[in-house]
């Protein structure tokens, strides 16, 4: 399946999870390899659910690990992309030779914009994609009704290589891809409902709507 933009699947810790990205055509799939996350995957276990998946680039992703910890798990692994949920400069610095790095920059309701461009200055030349998210969808919708808010997701999509991990649903996701035009997407599935079984079936209609937006 051929998207108009790119697909990341994030917190992939099944091969279900694995074999419907690389199914739908998603362009990279992660694994969060840090023990404080609720869907943290082991190395073992990425290396052989990866391997029933091929075709996506593989993504560590990391919460408050260091960045000898990373680069040490990455080597090991042979991955080069590494998405950094926690904002430090520093560890992104630190990564910056030899990997591809994704920040991740959360979103509050009332986050400020000038904290937020400050942000992205910081690690501007040092990461190669950003990750904007929010965590609650009535976060979502207070942040950008804000005014001016809409405006700093439009302009750093328009400046940088921007994967949206939005609160979406049938009902938004048209509305703010074709708004906000960003460079991809990150999905996750909502875990499995019993062992080897899951439900993609959200996806595939949040996907389908994806592919019917214009150009």
């Amino acid at each position: 399946m051929e998207h108009k933009l790119n697909i990341k699947f994030g917190e992939i810790n099944t091969l279900s999870e694995a074999r419907y990205a690389a199914g739908v055509g998603a362009a990279f799939m992660g694994f969060n390899l840090s023990p404080e996350n609720s869907k943290n995957c082991t190395e073992q276990n990425l290396k052989e659910i990866s391997g029933w998946a091929p075709g996506p680039a593989i993504v560590t992703e990391w919460e408050n690990e260091s960045a000898d910890v990373i680069a040490d798990t990455c080597n090991r692994l042979n991955i080069e992309y590494i998405q950094l949920n926690a904002f430090n400069p520093d560890v992104t610095s630190a990564l910056k030779p030899g990997f591809c790095v994704i920040q991740n920059i959360s979103l509050q309701a009332d986050s400020h914009i000038g904290e937020l461009i400050k942000k992205v200055n910081d690690v501007n030349g040092l990461a190669m994609y950003y990750l904007l998210s929010f965590n609650d969808l009535n976060e979502q919708e207070k942040f950008l009704s804000k005014s001016g808010n809409d405006l700093f997701v439009t302009d750093l999509c328009r400046d940088q290589p921007v994967f949206l991990n939005f609160r979406f649903n049938a009902s938004n996701i048209k509305l703010l891809v074709e708004k906000f035009n960003p460079f991809g997407i990150n999905i996750s599935g909502k875990g499995e409902i019993k062992p080897g079984i899951q439900d993609f079936s959200e996806l595939n209609d949040l996907l389908d709507i994806v592919n019917s937006t214009k150009d």
